[in-house]
């Protein structure tokens, strides 16, 4: 019976099985969110402007946005995988790289303002309470999980100057779309109880309103905080999963380029 237990885990913890529990565990937690949303507020807001809610429950927050790029992920890692694809090109390993940091600042995200959610006049009750921790304590944790066993990525680029412009492309992707949301959403639907506010991120608003001083100051400071993210997630491999770091010269890590 031992043996046959830990057979059975030993299977479920190979790479197929992590990518389509994961593939499904984020779908289901979308499904759920758009649920939840559309009927926050007790107000059917899909029917009130079926383009305009889910434009902005698509683009608004950070973890339907991190949980649609990992299901897109997950989908062609597992067309790759029965294909018996091994060579990923590099650009994809680093994609990988930086959504498992998304994933990442997803769980941290809803961990920080978890009081303050809490605080809000919301009914939230059993539903939004089950799908909610799944979400962040148990999909997304996955998500990272396969990233560390599975991945392979060159120890040195988390060490080069480019890393910074890579881990900033995602959230600059991300605050565009939410200008272009507000931009194109009905203004009459941004002003009633049905909609929310034209910013989930308080630094949005800031650009909005031409500061771009104290914009730039909270992003790259996000940047770095992403930095950080990764740094503890490279850690993690190189204690439990070492080889699936690729090792290269340092000699060149921040200095590259430099002559």
């Amino acid at each position: 019976m031992e043996f046959r237990r830990k057979f059975f885990l030993s299977k479920i913890f190979e790479k197929r099985p992590i990518l389509i529990i994961s593939t499904l565990l984020h779908i289901f937690s979308l499904v759920c969110s758009l649920i939840f949303n559309n009927n926050i507020l007790e107000s059917n807001k899909f029917a009130h402007a079926p383009f305009n809610f889910f434009w902005e429950w698509l683009t608004v927050f950070w973890c339907v946005w991190s949980s649609v790029l990992t299901v897109i992920y997950n989908l062609v890692e597992l067309k790759w995988d029965y294909e018996k694809n091994e060579q990923a090109p590099k650009w994809w390993k680093t994609f990988g790289l930086i959504l498992a940091v998304g994933n990442a600042l997803s769980i941290l995200i809803f961990t920080t303002y978890l009081p303050d959610q809490l605080s809000k006049d919301i009914r939230r009750g059993p539903f939004w309470w089950i799908y909610s921790f799944i979400w962040h304590y148990v999909t997304f944790p996955l998500s990272l999980f396969y990233f560390c066993k599975f991945v392979k990525i060159e120890e040195k680029i988390v060490y080069q100057k480019k890393i910074l412009l890579l881990l900033a492309f995602q959230p600059f992707i991300f605050f565009v779309i939410n200008l272009f949301r507000v931009n194109t959403a009905d203004e009459t639907y941004l002003n009633t109880k049905r909609g929310w506010k034209k910013f989930m991120v308080p630094c949005f608003e800031w650009a909005e309103k031409g500061e771009w001083f104290k914009f730039f100051c909270f992003f790259w400071g996000g940047v770095l905080a992403l930095w950080i993210l990764l740094l503890l997630l490279l850690k993690i491999k190189r204690s439990y999963f070492p080889s699936t770091l690729l090792k290269g010269s340092k000699k060149n890590q921040f200095s590259r380029n430099s002559s």
